[in-house]
């Protein structure tokens, strides 16, 4: 260290960390759910212009020596260690607590705090905390981490309806989420899943159980996405719409010629395993044979991509195949070419279209076939033959 700069900050933040809910000097106490917590008034002054208002302000707290509030105890007690060192771990931490400290930051205008935690929840959301994590997110209005919640519940749709922890999310978060066309679970799973969410929450007072906001949830349900016997033996005896809608809908899911599938967004490569390639020899009698794959979700897709494999030093010379997409097995688009770009490598290219089932054909040899990616270009995005947008 040179001579003429001095620099002992870690010995400071040992120094103040010692005075941190330490009555030696305190000169105010909150009480907390019944714990008397002291504190000193500058230091919270200065690191909070809340408690600078409410310390040394023109509010009757100001010629307070206890002040009592209403929050989390635990919570407090992370955001006084927060304002007296600097950090705060939160690998240690429950995830209530993180949520309810998260709460405190906002309250108390820590900005920075709350960025800091908003970015932690976001790299540590999963199934057991997606639903909580929404909550508090919504709540507070922090429009990053309701968008990170909301992708990571679209990428696991059938899972999250089928987590105990659904039926618990509000009835704000539950209609945001039916209104997206990226939450791509079968529309039948859905419609018992609100189903369920209701009448475990049928019990509650709570304005969102009146009636017109319960006809709101059923309204985003998709129902022309579900099958006749499933609207007629199901839904109908559920009594949760008009006979009149229930006919409407039977009408409606006739006259459609494209149905308002819900799919995963933005996909830019999906990895297709082997394995899961059901191969059958092709109806015309020719040699060929073509493999069908279910990739078990809605995806927009507008390009597959087969990698084929070497056989020796040498390649197949085949390089052409015919590849359709259908997103229910009935109805398939018309065949686009698997062109080859180079001797290991074909790319069929179409238009954006929602699919679930991929039909490759005209392949001579099953063996030949290596890696198949279906892939999302996105429009505009300047990708070569070949290239994603990203990875998965």
């Amino acid at each position: 260290m040179s001579s003429t700069e001095i620099e002992q900050t870690a010995v400071l933040v040992e120094q103040l960390a010692q005075l941190c809910m330490n009555a030696d000097n305190a000169d105010v106490t909150f009480t907390v759910k019944g714990q008397h917590l002291p504190a000193h008034r500058i230091i919270l002054a200065t690191r909070s212009e809340y408690f600078r208002a409410l310390l040394f302000g023109a509010l009757k707290e100001s010629k307070q020596n206890e002040i009592t509030l209403h929050v989390s105890v635990d919570a407090f007690k992370y955001l006084m260690k927060y304002i007296y060192t600097g950090s705060l771990s939160l690998k240690q931490m429950k995830i209530r607590d993180i949520l309810d400290t998260l709460e405190l930051a906002h309250q108390y205008g820590f900005i920075d705090l709350q960025t800091a935690i908003a970015n932690h929840l976001g790299n540590v959301i999963g199934m057991n905390n997606v639903c909580v994590i929404l909550e508090t997110a919504r709540l507070l209005d922090l429009t990053e981490l309701s968008s990170t919640c909301y992708t990571f519940m679209d990428e696991n749709a059938n899972s999250i309806i089928q987590s105990y922890n659904f039926r618990r999310i509000s009835y704000e978060a539950l209609f945001g989420l039916l209104q997206r066309d990226t939450f791509a679970a079968d529309e039948f799973d859905i419609f018992n899943a609100v189903r369920d969410w209701y009448l475990y929450n049928a019990d509650k007072p709570s304005k969102a159980m009146q009636t017109n906001r319960a006809e709101k949830l059923y309204n985003l349900v998709r129902f022309t996405l579900m099958s006749q016997h499933e609207l007629l033996n199901v839904v109908r005896s559920a009594n949760v719409l008009s006979p009149n809608r229930l006919l409407d809908i039977l009408a409606e899911k006739e006259k459609l010629t494209v149905l308002p599938y819900r799919a995963v967004s933005c996909l830019p490569e999906l990895i297709i395993d082997w394995n899961k390639i059901k191969w059958s020899n092709s109806s015309s009698g020719s040699c060929s044979r073509h493999g069908e794959i279910d990739l078990g979700n809605y995806f927009k897709v507008n390009g597959i991509q087969v990698d084929r494999r070497r056989k020796g030093r040498k390649f197949y010379h085949q390089t052409n195949y015919t590849v359709r997409v259908s997103v229910d097995k009935e109805r398939w688009t018309k065949g686009v070419t698997c062109e080859a770009h180079s001797p290991y490598l074909t790319v069929a290219h179409f238009e954006i279209s929602i699919v679930r089932y991929i039909r490759i054909q005209h392949v001579k040899d099953v063996s030949e076939v290596g890696v198949i990616k279906a892939i999302f270009y996105k429009p505009n995005c300047g990708c070569k033959t070949g290239e994603q947008s990203g990875k998965m």
